[in-house]
């Protein structure tokens, strides 16, 4: 736990980190044939999403994200030009249930696999932001999450907060052509969502933080390899089966 607020004190939108969480889906169907749809915006990312309930119970969810940016940098009198990309889409399985009385309470679980690419440089700002020799950054990776979350549902708005438990796992990780190995694989996400809106539109914000678990924050690369990311977002969820009422 003092890792966890050490690391919730260091938190920063990190422009150019090899991991990039996406921020935490949470559906909240509640009957068979149900589907969600969400798009949002979470810094420079923008993220999409879709949600649906095939049986009753049964949650699958996709989604997507992709992070884009320019810059450059001049050295000697020669300016290089370079762009930065961010892309992975995911697909997950979990289960749902509706609690209380008055079934307003809304528990789910969802764990799920996630292939991202990044091709990122970075101007390495080192000392009193004066930046650095710009790095390279080459990765594949592949992610495992096991997320829970826990929503409370009214007439005009629902809120909640959610669990996330990420591995990530490098196929390809390089720094400057050369192959690196990074210090923690392991991030936990904890965020807390709004929904507001009813009907078949919703607007929906969430905001938390991703940390790394057991990083070495000593090492040189550490805020572009085991990064602590702000979850903060916005968007929108459409959810087309209240069309119809």
């Amino acid at each position: 736990m003092k890792a966890l607020l050490l690391a919730a004190g260091g938190l920063s939108l990190t422009g150019c980190a090899v991991y990039v969480p996406t921020t935490p889906t949470t559906p909240l169907l509640r009957n068979k044939g149900e589907v969600e749809l969400t798009a949002g915006l979470r810094g420079s990312s923008l993220e999409a999403g879709a949600a649906w309930s095939p049986a009753g119970r049964l949650l699958l969810t996709a989604e997507s994200a992709l992070k884009t940016s320019n810059g450059s940098e001049t050295r000697n009198s020669v300016t290089f030009n370079y762009h930065n990309l961010h892309r992975q889409a995911g697909l997950g399985v979990g289960t749902y249930r509706l609690l209380g009385k008055e079934q307003a309470t809304y528990l789910a679980a969802v764990g799920g696999i996630g292939f991202a690419k990044a091709d990122i440089y970075d101007p390495n700002f080192n000392l009193l932001f004066f930046s650095g020799p710009l790095v390279h950054y080459q990765a594949n990776y592949r992610r495992y999450y096991g997320q829970v979350y826990v929503a409370r549902q009214l007439e005009r708005v629902s809120f909640g907060m959610s669990l996330r438990g990420t591995l990530v796992d490098y196929s390809r990780l390089r720094r400057d052509s050369v192959a690196v190995q990074p210090s923690s694989r392991f991030y936990v996400e904890p965020t807390w969502f709004v929904r507001v809106g009813r009907g078949a539109l919703q607007g929906q914000a969430t905001f938390g933080f991703s940390a790394p678990i057991g990083a070495d924050r000593t090492q040189p690369d550490h805020r572009n390899l085991t990064p602590v990311t702000a979850l903060i977002g916005v968007g929108v969820v459409f959810r087309p089966h209240l069309l119809k009422q």
